[in-house]
């Protein structure tokens, strides 16, 4: 039986709700449950735990402590931010998606799950950071983004995904303000760094909007809400990096989803 490891956040689905805490099962631990207890349930005073939690609810916790032997999991989900928790359930879903695909292309060529693994979703996953993200690519740019796939399998899986993956958009925004204090050049220097963050991320769907006073809202639209973080803030820390060579400062706002 395999387990997580302490610090690690994973998803798992409530099963039983008791006044002093609520046993879970781990959604990517076959076989394996968890255990909240009432301390870790919520940082607010709790009169009514099932005012908090509910059987059958999907969340995602941090693993606080770890006894194989006793095969005992404890949980925290006070240790989890509501981003953090929505990331990680999407990003569990997504996987599970994933694998269906890839259960589906076993079966249409008659294949072994193993070696649809071997040949198939691992390359994969060694040149995307998901399986998830390796289908969009493929469904964006054809059989040519199907790295590290085994050319049998290259047409099948291309045409799978053709007819199953659809382009969802998710949104990550965040304002960016940005000083210069060159009073000769200041104006031309924002426009170098917002030039520069772009050009970090060319291809990518990130757009500045100038809102006023040095203020920008940034926003990156992306299939998954990883990759929409993960592209603005590229483009962001490149805009702050040129305004700083310029002896400017550059400050990032909180980010926001679907803004």
């Amino acid at each position: 039986m395999q387990f997580p490891e302490i610090g690690e956040v994973v998803v798992c689905k409530i099963k039983k709700v008791l006044d002093y805490g609520v046993f879970v099962d781990l959604d990517e631990y076959e076989g394996v449950q968890g255990f909240v207890h009432i301390s870790q349930v919520s940082s607010s005073w709790i009169k009514n735990i099932r005012s908090f939690v509910k059987e059958n609810q999907v969340r995602a916790a941090k693993v606080v402590g770890l006894d194989e032997s006793k095969n005992q999991v404890d949980l925290s989900f006070i240790r989890v931010t509501p981003r953090a928790q929505r990331a990680k359930i999407d990003e569990v879903k997504s996987f599970k998606r994933s694998q269906k695909l890839l259960e589906i292309l076993s079966a249409e060529t008659k294949t072994d799950m193993d070696e649809i693994w071997e040949k198939v979703g691992n390359p994969l996953q060694e040149n995307f950071d998901s399986l998830n993200e390796a289908f969009i690519e493929i469904k964006l740019n054809g059989e040519t983004a199907a790295k590290g796939v085994d050319k049998k399998f290259v047409k099948p899986l291309t045409e799978l995904i053709e007819k199953n993956i659809e382009m969802p958009e998710k949104i990550i925004s965040a304002n960016l303000i940005l000083t210069s204090l060159n009073s000769s050049s200041g104006v031309e220097d924002l426009k170098e760094a917002v030039k520069a963050g772009l050009n970090s991320v060319k291809g990518k769907k990130v757009e500045f909007t100038y809102v006023g006073s040095g203020k920008f809202h940034v926003k990156s639209v992306s299939f998954d809400y990883k990759t929409a973080e993960k592209n603005l803030k590229k483009a962001t820390e490149a805009t702050i990096n040129s305004i700083q060579s310029v002896k400017g400062e550059g400050i990032l706002e909180p980010l926001k989803k679907g803004a």
